[in-house]
């Protein structure tokens, strides 16, 4: 029995406190239950509900119904809005923006998904992702890195840290926000969950941001889901030959928001963009002003970067190794490098 249809229920009975207690004819006046249906729901488990209230609060969580204060506005707003939703960690009370896309993102993707989630962090966002590998994670961990905030919409039960490489991100961005799942404790995270967990992303969001997508990726029902609900799509155009871009750039085709800078998204909302701010570096050595300097959001290999600053490759590397310690400077595959701010 879907959102809709219990919502439909619990107007026809308001003082409903058992629901097996129902007769099969009550069941069936209520719009969309068959009888098929209430015979099915006359003999649920209650047992099952009791167990998952006990289980969320012993992870420190608790459960929003559709009717309690604290569960979000905007999400109500949508026709299939969850009935109950698992929460850890504090809603934070600013206007959302929801960021997805690939798992696989390229240099380009990860670039642009720190630019403009950092950009929107300053905007006064707060920034909604699925904590998928990928652009959700890059989204996530900008938010954190630049102390941000955000909310994590998850495909399983709030017990379980997926992907497992997540799990201290995880930790960190409770201080930043919250996670939430229409999922009961214990859910693990199969595949018909997540496209029910991508349309909480849209529906917390005014507008979703898609960031590479292939041509049938969840993103892209993230999307769809946004366009059913009413909300802005922007979609962040790629180069035609690449798989990663097939998705956005045929959202793009379709009437999404082609976004290039931050102002895209923010004109949308008549919203000011963001003061351009100078990042405080760290304090420098000579040495590590000079690689740095040398340095741009476009990868450049070691051996190119040696070959600029006219020095040897320990001596250049035991330099980056300083930088990547100041969170200046990342690595990348290949022995190649990029700026990080």
């Amino acid at each position: 029995m879907g959102p809709r249809r219990i919502r439909a229920l619990l107007r026809k009975f308001p003082e409903l406190e058992d629901i097996t207690k129902l007769s099969k004819s009550d069941l069936m006046q209520v719009e969309g239950i068959s009888s098929d249906l209430a015979a099915k729901t006359k003999g649920i488990d209650l047992e099952l509900g009791k167990k998952a209230e006990d289980k969320t609060a012993s992870i420190g969580a608790r459960y929003l119904t559709y009717w309690d204060s604290g569960y979000p506005e905007h999400l109500k707003t949508i026709y299939d809005a969850p009935v109950g939703i698992f929460v850890i960690g504090e809603i934070p009370q600013l206007p959302c923006l929801g960021i997805v896309g690939t798992r696989q993102p390229s240099h380009y993707g990860k670039k642009m998904v720190k630019l403009l989630t950092l950009d929107l962090i300053k905007a006064g966002f707060c920034i909604v992702s699925g904590f998928a590998r990928g652009i959700d994670t890059w989204a996530h961990k900008t938010v954190l890195k630049y102390n941000g905030s955000t909310i994590a919409v998850l495909g399983n039960g709030l017990d379980i840290c997926y992907p497992g490489e997540n799990r201290k991100l995880r930790e960190l961005l409770l201080e930043n926000g919250a996670f939430i799942s229409e999922f009961i404790p214990g859910t693990k995270p199969d595949a018909v969950n997540f496209p029910k967990r991508n349309r909480i992303i849209s529906g917390l969001s005014k507008g979703v941001l898609i960031i590479e997508a292939g041509k049938k990726s969840g993103a892209i029902i993230t999307a769809l889901n946004a366009l059913d609900q009413n909300r802005e799509v922007f979609a962040l155009p790629g180069q035609t030959d690449s798989t990663k871009s097939v998705g956005t750039n045929r959202l793009i085709q379709q009437g999404a928001r082609l976004v290039m800078t931050v102002d895209d998204i923010l004109s949308e909302f008549q919203h000011q963009s963001p003061p351009k701010q100078v990042e405080l570096l760290p304090a420098l050595n000579r040495e590590e002003e000079m690689v740095f300097q040398k340095l741009s959001q476009n990868p450049i290999h070691i051996d190119e970067l040696c070959i600029q600053l006219k020095k040897d490759t320990p001596e250049v590397l035991s330099t980056l190794l300083m930088l990547e310690l100041k969170n200046i400077v990342q690595q990348h595959p290949g022995k190649l490098f990029t700026k990080s701010i």
